[in-house]
């Protein structure tokens, strides 16, 4: 089963048409990350490690001077990650701008669960990859719905295209340590 089709693009189209006509015993035979691969996927899992520290201090602080919707007090250092921001995001305190950041945290988290959780191989006459699973829940997690049973998992991406994220990220760390600072020195909580 493939990514599914509304997040696709002609790149990952023409890569999928190519992984659906070969084998699954011949894919798992495509050269394997090298090394510089292995760094870059190195480098989103840490930078996603910073983000989520950041999420993590800043839920304790809302939760500690009452800044957060009462259903998530008391509760912070016990959630997962998406709970985590789904507690921060509870506050009244954020704008537009903090929302847009908190969608983009967490739509390219699926990048680093991705690259974290499955395995990948090189397309071997395209600058590509494919990421493989035979964990449903992993690959709802990172597509947003559940395979169908039975067949090899499997998502495609081109290597620029996974290139071009750091920059991304690195903003969106750099914005995310920023707030904990913010949220520590005293805050009255919105009405």
């Amino acid at each position: 089963m493939a990514l599914p089709k509304s997040s696709e693009t002609d790149r990952t189209i023409h890569l999928r048409k190519i992984v659906e006509t070969t084998g699954t015993e011949a894919i798992l035979s495509w050269p394997k990350a090298t090394d510089e691969d292995l760094a870059l996927f190195a480098r989103i899992i840490t930078i996603y490690s910073g983000i989520d520290f950041a999420l993590r201090y800043m839920a304790e602080i809302m939760d500690n001077n009452g800044m957060l919707s009462d259903s998530w007090t008391g509760k912070t250092t016990k959630l997962n990650m998406y709970k985590v921001t789904q507690a921060i995001r509870s506050s009244k305190i954020w704008n537009d701008g903090h929302a847009a950041a908190f969608n983009a945290i967490e739509e390219h988290r699926r990048v680093r669960n991705l690259v974290a959780h499955f395995i990948v191989r090189r397309f071997p006459a395209e600058d590509a990859y494919i990421f493989m699973t035979k964990s449903a829940a992993d690959f709802e997690q990172v597509y947003g719905a559940l395979p169908e049973p039975d067949n090899m998992l499997f998502g495609v991406t081109d290597a620029v295209q996974m290139r071009g994220i750091i920059p991304v990220l690195l903003g969106l760390i750099s914005w995310c340590s920023k707030l904990p600072g913010d949220l520590s020195r005293p805050i009255q909580r919105p009405s």
